[in-house]
């Protein structure tokens, strides 16, 4: 799924939810890693790392119905267009089920 986020440097980003799904049913989530990199390019230095360990930045709500969110926070990192993706390790399996771009513009108040 390809999902493209905007946001104001320094606010407080809002959580989103989100339900991974496979051909009508929900992948079970349970014991799963989920990780989260902002990059402003493929293999460039990470702007942003969230993971679900210990809720750092991403925590998996109901692990059966596939239901995680992205936890709100501040986001306070340069203005710029990075990549994303939410990656999803199933005991070693690897998973990439999100994507896209996440644009940080300037704010004038600071």
């Amino acid at each position: 799924m390809s999902l493209n986020f905007t946001h104001k440097r320094g606010d407080t980003f809002e959580a989103v939810n989100f339900e991974i799904m496979i051909n009508e049913v929900a992948v079970d989530l349970t014991d799963t890693v989920i990780r989260m990199q902002l990059r402003k390019e493929y293999g460039g230095v990470i702007a942003l790392n969230l993971t679900s360990v210990d809720n750092a930045g991403l925590t998996i709500i109901d692990a059966i119905n596939g239901l995680f969110k992205i936890n709100e926070q501040i986001i306070n990192i340069d203005a710029g267009n990075y990549l994303y993706d939410i990656q999803f390790n199933f005991d070693g399996e690897i998973k990439t089920y999100v994507s896209g771009n996440f644009l940080i513009t300037n704010d004038v108040t600071r």
